[in-house]
């Protein structure tokens, strides 16, 4: 079925923009995906969570429904706590720039879906007592198409 795997191709556009960015620039950061295994790691690792959703998957023009996909990423980057934001605004950038990778002119579509990102918030800090991370959340918008 060409539908499910273009949803496959959907995901895996952003989710190798975001580890490739993370993986060039600081390889000690774990980048974690919410259709993987995961355990935490230790209070001293550094890592990024990443969600995607996906809220609609076809546009309904003159006749015959369109693949479209839209939703929304959601990255938590847990940086070691009492340790300062720096580490987590460094580990942030890189999230962006992995997430806005895909609507550059030189970005190169391997995967046929054509993805891109609208407006980026945060990073938003998020604080919690007696936690072993420091948590800082980027979200954005989506979209791809086949």
């Amino acid at each position: 079925c060409n539908f499910l795997m273009t949803l496959v191709n959907a995901r895996a556009a952003f989710e190798t923009a975001i580890l490739d960015a993370v993986n060039d620039s600081d390889p000690t950061v774990i980048v974690v995906f919410d259709n993987t295994p995961f355990s935490s790691p230790g209070k001293n690792k550094k890592y990024v969570m990443v969600n995607l959703d996906f809220n609609q998957s076809t546009i309904q023009n003159q006749g015959s429904a369109t693949t479209y996909y839209s939703g929304t990423i959601r990255c938590a980057v847990m940086t070691p706590s009492n340790k300062g934001t720096a580490t987590a605004a460094e580990i942030s950038e890189l999230v962006i720039t992995g997430l806005t990778s895909v609507n550059a002119s030189t970005y190169t579509d391997t995967f046929s879906v054509s993805p891109r990102v609208t407006e980026i918030s945060g990073p938003s800090s998020v604080v919690t007592e007696d936690q072993s991370h420091f948590m800082s959340v980027i979200n954005c918008d989506f979209t791809a198409n086949a």
